[in-house]
């Protein structure tokens, strides 16, 4: 019910005031610093995630000093030979709230507000939506985030109807862990937790996740910048003993290319130029090693 979720994202709130309280003499790690948060600690590298997009599309961003910094962007893109879906972001602060806007093709609204210090290291953030062809009253519930850092901890947590999420990772020297789980005000139930660790060198990273209390979903993934232009990734999931590795290497000051294979052998390629200082283009190849011929060429432009 609604008065069960907001007491439980009350007690959430209180929780993090009270611990911001009893430790308000310790000094303060900078906003950036580590550790991450558990969805950053989690998510994958970049030499297997960003940059492989096969979708064509144009972008273009528009800087306002209307409140000191406001960005307006268009983004076309071309999902299908007779079809052009468009999105319009809109960027802003006020009093420092920062505000964020997206309207699509469709007519669905989405809207975010962010304060990031709401209380001494805590950051609430506040997002609904709102679909095409729909009444504002049958908008559903906002949801509502918060992030609290102190010292070598971060933790999190966020209410959207009758769930709740909730993270943290702590650190220790090169060590960071983390924890997360789910609960549903409806049933009282809660949901399986994961948990991660990450092992950070010199010039290298391992991370590995548990999802659930039964340990057969588990992956691990190993990062390592062997030189200034060249970075290699390999990762490997339990479930259906998947694996995938990369590279991203810089061809110059401007361009970067990139490259990936997965244990389902499909293969991707990356590729990045700074056109001019405001304007880059990416290309990206995806080919089914199994099927030559089922393939996928998408190219983006993004001008500032």
């Amino acid at each position: 019910s609604t008065k069960s979720t907001t007491e439980m994202f009350l007690r959430s709130a209180l929780v993090v005031a009270l611990a911001a309280s009893a430790n308000a003499a310790a000094p303060m790690r900078l906003r950036g610093g580590a550790p991450a948060t558990y969805a950053k600690l989690t998510e994958g590298a970049s030499a297997l995630t960003d940059g492989y997009s096969t979708q064509s599309k144009i972008s273009v961003s528009h800087g306002s000093d209307l409140n000191g910094d406001s960005t307006l962007k268009s983004t076309f893109t071309r999902d299908s030979a007779s079809k052009i879906s468009a999105i319009f972001d809109a960027k802003s602060s006020y009093q420092g709230v920062n505000l964020d806007a997206k309207l699509d093709g469709s007519g669905t609204i989405k809207g975010e507000a962010s304060y990031d210090e709401i209380i001494p290291g805590a950051k609430l953030t506040v997002s609904g939506k709102l679909d095409g062809g729909k009444a504002v009253k049958d908008m559903a519930a906002p949801k509502i985030s918060t992030e609290y850092r102190k010292d070598n901890m971060v933790a999190c947590a966020s209410v959207e109807g009758s769930n709740l999420v909730a993270s943290g990772v702590v650190e220790a020297g090169d060590f960071q862990v983390g924890a997360a789980t789910t609960y549903d005000a409806n049933d009282g139930s809660m949901g399986d937790p994961s948990f991660a660790a990450r092992y950070k060198g010199g010039n290298f990273a391992v991370t590995a996740v548990a999802n659930g209390l039964k340990g057969d979903d588990v992956s691990a993934t190993y990062t390592q910048t062997v030189s200034d232009d060249l970075d290699v990734a390999g990762s490997f999931s339990s479930d259906g003993n998947k694996f995938s590795v990369g590279a991203n290497y810089k061809l110059d000051g401007d361009a970067s290319v990139k490259g990936k294979i997965n244990s389902d052998g499909i293969l991707n390629v990356g590729y990045q130029r700074q056109l001019t200082k405001g304007a880059t283009l990416n290309a990206g190849l995806e080919v089914d090693t199994n099927n030559l011929d089922n393939r996928k060429v998408g190219v983006s432009l993004a001008v500032k």
